[in-house]
């Protein structure tokens, strides 16, 4: 859809849209009484060429099937250059994935309800940090989203989980329908363009001025990714300036606080304290979420002014060397940044789960009772 016609018409029934395809698939588990069907689906078979378990239920080896093929429109080159980019902004991407596409996320008080319904809010959000950076790079590995890549599985692992939570928290008791239908198109548009938009909005604030050429090809990775977890393709359009207008409208309707999104913020800023350890680091996580969301949005989420890390910032907007053209010499206002995605690799995977590389699992508070 071209932009300006997300009229408020459009996104409302878009927020009592789920996904066809997904949830009938999770519908079917249920149904059968196959739940272990889930858990083992999310733990196994990592990578595209594995091949699916003949024993699934067959809505859920259809979903696996149908949604192992990428789109007609597609591009391999565009995907490779825009995958290449984690390869130079690793740490970069993973610092603003962490410290503006999840707090905006989170400022979206009706959203983040799904995510207070849908884990514990202590070391449940520390898993859910450390699975979101890692589908990050499935994605955006070399040959992710190839035959043998992680990040088409992974992806479909996602949409699987996504449909199980819509499963689940419709129907609790306390979930209110005026915030639409659990993890519905517009939340799904909105956590999208977390990272197709507010990656390179965000590259950009720490003094990686990305080339067109490099931008537009990294929001159609984001683009086919969209695809893949049953994006409706009114809300996942083809170009970059089009999905900004798209965040930013439903920024606009969607932004307000709640103890949801509050808590799930605290706990990004409790995650930050613990990879970055010291006094050198107090401030790094309100200093860098308020550079790169804004004082807004971290306002809407209780995020901390400032401290003196700020001022160091600052003075280094003024001093950039050229990073994103010689790749070279980082400028000051990407240090902490680059510190923070370092350290999720190194401190923050050994923390949360010993190093291992992370296994989808149905989030704890929709497990069913023994």
């Amino acid at each position: 859809m071209p932009a300006g016609v997300w009229t408020d018409e459009v996104l409302d029934r878009m927020r009592q849209k789920g996904d066809g395809a997904g949830d009938a698939a999770i519908t079917e588990i249920y149904e059968l009484g196959r739940q272990d069907d889930v858990r083992q689906a999310l733990r196994g078979f990592d990578k595209n060429s594995e091949a699916l378990p003949a024993t699934l239920p067959p809505r859920l080896q259809d979903y696996f099937e149908a949604t192992s093929v990428l789109p007609q429109w597609a591009d391999p080159a565009l995907i490779e250059r825009g995958r290449a980019l984690l390869g130079r902004y690793e740490a970069l991407i993973v610092a603003t994935l962490l410290c503006s596409s999840l707090p905006l996320c989170y400022g979206c008080g009706d959203g983040a309800e799904v995510l207070a319904r849908s884990q514990r809010l202590t070391s449940g959000v520390y898993r859910r940090l450390m699975e979101t950076s890692q589908f990050v790079v499935d994605v955006l590995d070399d040959g992710g989203l190839g035959p043998r890549g992680h990040g088409l599985r992974s992806a479909q692992k996602i949409r699987l989980l996504h449909a199980t939570m819509r499963y689940h928290v419709s129907r609790q008791d306390d979930w209110n329908r005026a915030w639409g239908l659990p993890v519905n198109q517009e939340d799904l548009a909105g956590t999208l363009m977390s990272f197709s938009i507010v990656i390179p909005r965000g590259l950009a604030r720490l003094g990686v001025d990305l080339p067109r050429q490099d931008r537009d090809a990294f929001f159609h990775v984001w683009r086919v990714v969209g695809h893949v977890l049953g994006v409706d393709q009114q809300l996942n359009p083809p170009a970059f300036d089009d999905g900004a207008d798209l965040f930013d409208t439903i920024l606009k309707r969607q932004q307000k606080p709640s103890q949801a999104g509050i808590t799930l913020t605290k706990a990004i800023l409790d995650f930050i304290r613990e990879v970055l350890p010291g006094p050198a680091f107090a401030g790094a996580g309100p200093t860098l979420i308020r550079h790169l969301a804004g004082d807004k949005a971290a306002d809407l989420v209780n995020v901390p002014a400032a401290d003196y890390t700020k001022t160091a910032l600052d003075a280094g907007s003024v001093m950039n060397f050229g990073y994103g053209k010689t790749g070279d010499t980082a400028p000051l206002v990407a240090k902490a940044a680059s510190e923070l995605g370092l350290a999720v690799f190194k401190n923050g995977l050994r923390l949360t789960n010993k190093g291992r590389r992370y296994e989808w699992q149905v989030p704890t508070g929709l497990t069913e009772p023994a």
